[in-house]
């Protein structure tokens, strides 16, 4: 049982309770997700309705916001809250049919994965990637795309910095960076075909 007082520790169960209702309801078809967009917007509807669930005294409120500004520059996908205890959520969703660069793909995980590192002030600190493209995770990663990897069981020591091969000639700023990953990080990706997804805690 997990302990109702405890703000991060039911904060924690809401978010992982809230995904796996999600996820199984994708997989039933009562769900469908064909962007980003649609996926955060189911997610984040079964937490809101899970979180008010949990509130339990007459002091105790639960918050939650999407794309939610942190600076002029940066949002998070998902912010929720009981109180000033914080979770922020960052979400991908790759789909098969469109025609994205893999290795772009890549970089934007670890991209976010380093902005949540970066956050501050929130205690839980989440990453999820939904895809029905098996390549992400058990396709051969080379090149460009070698470099900046997800695959599947793909380890990722402390103070790791990837440089991506592309660095100093992409055109977009936002992509032309190296990625310093402070944490450990293991990439155990969940297979239920034909969906499969990545959770990171930080």
């Amino acid at each position: 049982m997990i302990d109702l007082n405890n703000k991060t520790e039911k904060l924690k169960y809401v978010l992982d309770l809230a995904w796996n209702i999600f996820f199984e309801r994708l997989i039933s078809k009562k769900i469908s997700i064909n962007l980003e967009s649609s996926m955060q917007l189911h997610y984040a509807s079964i937490i809101k309705s899970i979180g008010e669930l949990f509130i339990i005294t007459p002091y105790e409120n639960f918050k939650i916001e999407l794309e939610h500004s942190f600076n002029d520059s940066n949002k998070i996908d998902i912010e929720c809250s009981y109180n000033n205890t914080k979770a922020a959520i960052e979400l991908k969703c790759f789909r098969k049919g469109s025609n994205r660069a893999m290795d772009m793909d890549m970089y934007d995980v670890l991209k976010d994965i380093e902005r949540l590192e970066s956050l501050s002030h929130h205690k839980i600190k989440k990453f999820i990637c939904l895809t029905d493209n098996s390549v992400y995770l058990d396709g051969k990663h080379s090149g460009h795309a070698g470099i900046v990897s997800i695959k599947d069981k793909r380890m990722i020591t402390k103070n790791t910095i990837i440089n991506p091969t592309w660095k100093g000639v992409w055109k977009s700023s936002s992509r032309d960076n190296s990625i310093r990953i402070n944490s450990e990080i293991q990439f155990n990706w969940i297979r239920k075909e034909p969906w499969y997804y990545l959770i990171i805690d930080l």
